[in-house]
């Protein structure tokens, strides 16, 4: 039986597939009654997710909500692995990688438990326990002040401790990316500290599903293009794939899973 969370993001996803559904509708698809729909329409439209409308429910197109991590972890759950699979792909023995929190980078951290010698920084908190097996990965961690909600440090403790670092390569997780905001996050301190974070590495990744296209945040970390990769899936908008590659913006695509 469908839980509530993920009940909700499934209104979600078909709020913003259709352009609109009813409370009866939803309702019947979910098997559940009027009152509860009405209830998770209360819940998301109060968080940012979707805008109530006559017995209805419409995207809300502005800036998105913040999910917490333990939402985020149902939502695309096979298409950030293959993309978390795909992304580990460049890091080779030796090397000295940044992951940012979240749900795709610690996908990248699961598929990196074979590499015999590796240094991995990072200001998530779930990212390193899923390193903490990892016998060949030394882990570092940048400190700083715990968001729960991301279970992500950041903050003046979290800048201090990267500052004396240079690194091969990060991964930046994105919360949104569009043609003119860029990438972008929700928390001013995170962005802060990942502008930093690309700032001491030599090459910048981003890893993104394609439901982060056409979204956007608060704070901007980079500008549009100014990555050296992008992993993502099929569904990324052709605006974007060529807009991308005419920057010299290497794609890498995975199948997004159905």
């Amino acid at each position: 039986m469908m839980s509530a969370v993920e009940r909700r993001m499934e209104i979600v996803n078909v709020v913003n597939q259709d352009g609109k559904a009813r409370v009866e509708d939803l309702a019947a698809r979910f098997d559940v009654s009027s009152v509860t729909i009405r209830s998770d329409l209360s819940f998301l439209e109060k968080n940012g997710y979707v805008v109530r409308s006559h017995g209805a429910a419409i995207p809300n197109t502005g800036v998105i909500a913040e999910l917490t991590v333990h939402e985020k972890r149902h939502q695309n759950i096979g298409t950030k692995s293959s993309i978390g699979y795909a992304a580990a792909q460049l890091i080779e023995n030796g090397d000295t990688v940044i992951l940012d929190s979240g749900t795709t980078t610690r996908e990248i951290a699961s598929n990196l438990k074979s590499l015999e010698q590796a240094v991995v920084m990072t200001n998530g908190l779930d990212v390193a326990m899923e390193l903490a097996s990892a016998s060949g990965i030394e882990v570092l961690m940048s400190g700083g002040v715990l968001r729960k909600k991301a279970l992500s440090f950041s903050g003046s403790q979290a800048e201090a401790s990267l500052k004396n670092y240079r690194f091969d390569k990060v991964f930046l997780g994105v919360d949104g990316f569009d043609l003119r905001s860029g990438i972008t996050t929700h928390n001013e301190q995170e962005a802060s500290l990942n502008r930093l974070m690309c700032d001491i590495s030599e090459q910048v990744i981003a890893v993104a599903d394609s439901t982060k296209f056409d979204k956007r945040s608060c704070h901007m970390i980079r500008e549009f293009g100014n990555i050296d990769i992008l992993v993502t899936d099929s569904d990324i908008p052709e605006e974007y794939l060529q807009g991308l590659r005419e920057m010299k913006v290497e794609v890498i695509i995975v199948e997004k899973e159905k």
